[in-house]
């Protein structure tokens, strides 16, 4: 912790050398520099600032000294650039870039009295070069050096998320046989042989095209979020290698990829009848019934907190929205925040699961477990999984003649889209909501 003290007429910051550093700061105890100012107020608000430019300079010192080149040297004097406010650029890429910003950090440099040999000088003038960070560590650094995509999801989206990155990586390290350097995968060396493999898998059935094209649409954003982490421009950023490859792969399927929707005289007969569903364990069979009869997506209802059930308002219902603490967790979209009234079945469920259902919560394996049940006691036809209840509630609000602006919202879906114009007012009442679900509600009977 820095300390203030005066010298004469001048401020300055004196703080003890942190331990981590002894190596680079042989026989120094103690570190001051002067504030430059006989202003107790101001130096006070310089003294922060001014001892994380020093700890700055010190991890820059010490990756220098200790790992010349690695990442751990340059993300160091990044961050130290960055303390000073600036984006950090090597001298090649100072060289070709505008003269403005050489001159600005020129003059930083000259204000702040930095010594031309300084760790400052290297951070703004970028002596130190990029690291040559495989498409692997490039995959894997993505959650550091994107926090704030991450902050509001649980364990399992987290997981998700940087299965984003890793996944399609790990395909073109399987593929091509190496781990290239992101920044030099070539487009004809590498990236169209990558998209000829992922076209072979695709013609011998071992990969649906829809998911080869899904790949390189990641590997591309990744290219890009990659190079806009280390500031670079937009208008300067490099071209990535996979622009424009694997467009048309999903054609290559046999099949539309759209889910079927489980058939109504099935949901009808064998789902929502009285004891129907009891082979399979209470909390699946309860989340299948609450699918049934709210349309609303799979972990939308696994997910449920239980500060977002309602049971006991005017209208029992629940609400959709983004979670923080130990419920954290994100929607899909800001369309898909909604209050969900509950009728029928789903109401039954939800009654005899108040707190939510701690067994699927943030898991992910509700979806496996009921089609493995309902495939296996002969409720599903093959090709209908349980994400198909979600087209059949929707085809159950057409059949109901509901307004496709209606049912947009019903199910979370863009209202802006459904009309085809900007959208005005509040969002529909609850109560309204709940007279269009139980216009299409199925009336339990005994199995």
């Amino acid at each position: 912790m820095a300390g203030l003290v005066k010298r004469g007429d001048t401020y300055h910051l004196r703080m003890r050398v942190p331990r981590r550093y002894a190596s680079v700061m042989p026989g120094k105890h103690e570190i001051q520099r002067s504030l430059r100012t006989s202003d107790e107020k101001l130096a006070r608000a310089q003294l922060l600032v001014t001892e994380q430019h020093i700890l700055a300079e010190l991890d820059l010192l010490l990756a220098g000294r200790s790992s010349p080149g690695s990442r751990e040297h340059f993300e160091a004097a990044s961050g130290l650039a960055a303390s000073r406010g600036f984006v950090y650029r090597t001298a090649d890429e100072l060289a070709t870039g505008p003269l403005e910003d050489v001159l600005t950090r020129f003059a930083s440099l000259k204000s702040s009295k930095d010594d031309p040999a300084s760790e400052a000088t290297s951070a703004l003038l970028g002596t130190v070069e990029r690291p040559r960070l495989t498409i692997t560590e490039v995959a894997e650094s993505m959650e550091k050096r994107f926090p704030e995509d991450v902050k509001y999801k649980n364990d399992r989206q987290k997981s998700v998320w940087r299965s984003r990155w890793t996944r399609p990586a790990a395909k073109i390290v399987e593929l091509l046989g190496l781990d290239p350097v992101f920044t030099e995968i070539h487009r004809v060396n590498q990236a169209l042989p990558f998209r000829d493999a992922l076209r072979d898998r695709i013609i011998e059935g071992d990969m649906l095209g829809r998911s080869a094209q899904k790949e390189i649409q990641l590997l591309n954003l990744m290219w890009g979020k990659f190079h806009e982490s280390l500031g670079i421009d937009e208008r300067d950023m490099p071209f990535s290698p996979f622009a424009g490859l694997g467009k048309g792969f999903s054609k290559l399927d046999e099949e539309e990829g759209r889910k079927l929707q489980v058939p109504l005289e099935i949901i009808a007969e064998k789902i929502v009848p009285e004891g129907a569903l009891d082979f399979m364990n209470p909390q699946a069979r309860d989340i299948t019934l609450v699918l049934t009869e709210t349309g609303a997506r799979q972990s939308e209802i696994t997910d449920l907190p239980p500060g977002s059930i309602f049971l006991d308002a005017q209208v029992p219902h629940i609400w959709i929205r983004r979670e923080t603490g130990i419920w954290a967790r994100e929607i899909k979209n800001k369309q898909s925040k909604r209050k969900i009234p509950l009728v029928g079945v789903a109401l039954e469920a939800m009654r005899r699961n108040p707190e939510g259902f701690s067994q699927y919560r943030h898991k992910g394996t509700y979806s496996a477990t009921a089609n493995k049940a309902l495939h296996a006691h002969g409720l599903l036809p093959e090709e209908v999984t349980i994400g198909g209840l979600r087209h059949s509630f929707e085809a159950r609000l057409k059949a109901a003649l509901i307004e496709n602006d209606d049912r947009a919202e019903l199910m979370g879906h863009s209202v802006k889209k459904a009309r085809g114009r900007e959208v005005y007012g509040d969002e529909m009442e609850l109560r309204n909501k709940l007279e269009l679900h139980r216009r299409i509600m199925f009336t339990p009977r005994r199995a």
